[in-house]
């Protein structure tokens, strides 16, 4: 039986949640790029509440600001104006890189694009990766655990394959076995599907709404228009700005 994972150490807990089932809260976040050219505004002042449970799509033209708002909700880059709170936490206010990236190995599952596997190790080896990473569960229980996200995925008789030898759609599923495998409340993900065909990505889709329904967080960038039908919520961004939140629970 596998044990409790710790719970994890907010790293500078701020509670200024617009309410109280939010797993996302931002605050009028800017964020200006600056090169040799002059300055360009990415994000213009974006206010964004999702709550916990939620399975959102994020919409818009290439250079809209879609994918830079996702960077700013993973920490993997800083706004230039705004606050952001996830989970009760304050991401950034008073936080070192180091302690940002130890919140979000233990806090946060982000699914790239182009999987981002490495070569070498078997798929039950990556899944695992993320838990000694985040130094989560003890060293003996992590195999079992990163078989259970295997078979939460349909990737269990394949545990012990490496990526190459197994399709791409089953390597997108390894890398959202991997993002899970901490037991993250959050799930992100960048044009998840945007390199497999369209089987693969109802799958994918299909695994997140099953996520979603257990509880987690998801929310994920996409291209594709026909998998904003198969969310709860749907934003688009245009230029830096929110112009558009659809709900389309009933």
């Amino acid at each position: 039986m596998i044990s409790t994972p710790p719970t994890p150490k907010a790293v500078s807990v701020q509670h200024a949640m617009s309410h109280p089932d939010a797993m996302i809260d931002m605050h009028s976040i800017v964020k200006i790029f600056k090169n040799a050219a002059g300055e360009f505004n990415v994000l213009k002042g974006i206010d964004l509440t999702i709550n916990r449970g939620e399975f959102v799509s994020i919409v818009g033209k290439s250079g809209s600001g879609k994918s830079t708002l996702l960077n700013m909700i993973t920490g993997i880059d800083h706004p230039t104006q705004g606050r952001v709170v996830i989970g009760g936490t304050d991401i950034y206010s008073g936080v070192t890189e180091s302690q940002r990236s130890r919140w979000r190995g233990r806090n946060l599952g982000i699914v790239f694009q182009f999987f981002q596997l490495l070569p070498m190790l078997t798929l039950l080896e990556n899944v695992m990766l993320s838990m000694d990473f985040a130094e989560m569960y003890d060293f003996d229980e992590r195999p079992e655990r990163a078989m259970e996200m295997l078979k939460l995925v349909g990737l269990e008789k394949f545990a012990n394959k490496l990526p190459v030898l197994v399709s791409t759609g089953q390597q997108q599923l390894a890398a959202i076995a991997r993002a899970m495998a901490c037991d993250p409340p959050l799930l992100v993900a960048d044009e998840p599907t945007g390199n497999l065909d369209s089987r693969s990505a109802d799958t994918i889709v299909d695994l997140f709404e099953k996520l979603a329904r257990g509880g987690k967080t998801v929310v994920m960038v996409t291209h594709d228009p026909s998998l904003t039908s198969r969310t709860t919520r749907n934003l688009t961004i245009a230029d830096g700005l929110l112009v558009a939140d659809s709900n389309h629970q009933s």
